[in-house]
């Protein structure tokens, strides 16, 4: 009498089956692939906005510095500063489509509330100064001191928020750091205070990018020597 088949394992790896220890590794590299692709900004992209902050800034300074009376940035300034700004935006906002395509669901609309946010906060330096011209302040004011500093203390106190109330620490320090380089920016005189929020600018966003990658590091390191299962 003929024996029936055996039938042959379902698996391809000739009826291995995968230990928890290797389960627990390739769920990890795919996790931090993931984080990876999905990244909206990238390391490298972080410290390229935080030098060409730290340049316009510089431009700023440099165009008003030794002004007696004080006059506000020259236009050529003025126009470097807004090419800046453009451009940074414009990648920011590729990148972050690029990580987001495909994805919905409440981290998104989270996402996208707290844009409209800082959207929002993004126009009170601007209405600030625009008041302190209509009551005919100085230039000092309306041209140095108030869009120096004003960005750093109002869009800064904001993003402060929006972190603590996500346990973001690396976003909260970094507001924190925009906050604090704004209220020094107010007393340093309108040409210095382009200087020292540039510097404020330039440490929050760098500081940023440091304590992510260090809390990548070592998410990556835990992730890399799982616990091995105890044996009775």
């Amino acid at each position: 009498m003929r024996e029936p088949p055996v039938n042959p394992p379902d698996d391809a790896d000739n009826g291995e089956e995968l230990e928890p220890r290797q389960a627990a590794t390739l769920l990890a590299q795919s996790t931090r692939e993931a984080e990876r692709q999905f990244d909206p900004s990238p390391p490298l992209l972080i410290i390229l906005m935080a030098a060409l902050a730290l340049g316009a800034y510089a431009v700023l300074w440099f165009s008003t510095r030794g002004q007696h009376p004080y006059g506000g940035p020259s236009g050529w300034a003025i126009a470097f500063t807004y090419t800046v700004v453009v451009v940074t935006s414009v990648v920011s906002v590729k990148f972050y489509q690029r990580a987001t395509s495909g994805i919905s669901g409440p981290s998104i609309r989270q996402q996208r509330v707290e844009g409209v946010a800082l959207g929002v906060s993004v126009l009170g330096s601007p209405m600030i100064q625009g008041a302190m011209y209509h009551y005919h302040a100085s230039h000092a004011i309306v041209y140095g001191v108030v869009p120096a500093a004003g960005p750093l203390i109002v869009i800064g106190t904001t993003a402060v928020a929006t972190a603590g109330m996500k346990s973001d620490w690396p976003g909260f320090g970094a507001a924190l750091t925009a906050v604090a380089a704004g209220m020094v920016a107010l007393f340093v005189g309108p040409s210095d205070a382009w200087l020292v929020a540039g510097i404020g600018v330039f440490a929050a966003i760098v500081g940023y990018a440091v304590w992510r990658a260090r809390l990548r590091g070592r998410k990556e390191v835990a992730w890399g020597t799982p616990a091995t299962p105890s044996t009775p």
